[in-house]
């Protein structure tokens, strides 16, 4: 599926999840200065994000995507007053990826202040399930991230 496509039904279900989120072509293809380079960022309002929230907006993920579809998708909390692709997103992150095709596992990344979690789900039930501490990169340094015209 094209990522502007995605991200268009995925803010379509973020406007009727029972934790609401927000996207749109505009966070399709994350820009230099975000903690999370994904090919779509999520935004969930700070009130809701707990891991459990988290949770239930990967599961509306995966079941917008389905089950045919690799994807990196990341999550951080929304703004006060407006989304800008341009501005740094928060420091809170998680990242959703389903990288192999043939395999039905969806990994769950979420930062944390102690150490990164990490869980996985398999489709269809789509249940996570904790796979213990992950060190995986939640932030990039000034300058791992370029601009396509800068390549």
């Amino acid at each position: 599926m094209e990522a502007h496509d995605l991200a268009l039904k995925l803010s379509f279900a973020g406007s009727r999840s029972p934790v609401p989120f927000v996207t749109g072509p505009q966070f399709v293809n994350s820009v230099p200065g975000v903690p999370v380079c994904s090919m779509i960022r999520l935004f969930i309002p700070p009130e809701y994000w707990s891991q459990e929230n988290i949770f239930t907006v990967a599961r509306e993920v995966c079941r917008v995507v389905g089950p045919n579809s690799q994807f990196d998708i990341g999550f951080t909390l929304s703004g006060k007053f407006r989304y800008d692709p341009d501005r740094p997103a928060a420091g809170d992150t998680a990242r959703l990826t389903r990288l192999r095709l043939k395999e039905p596992d969806v990994m769950l990344r979420i930062a944390g202040d102690d150490g990164d979690a990490a869980f996985r789900a398999r489709f269809p039930r789509l249940v996570f399930e904790p796979l213990g501490e992950d060190f995986w990169r939640s932030l990039y340094g000034p300058g791992a991230v370029k601009d396509t015209i800068q390549l």
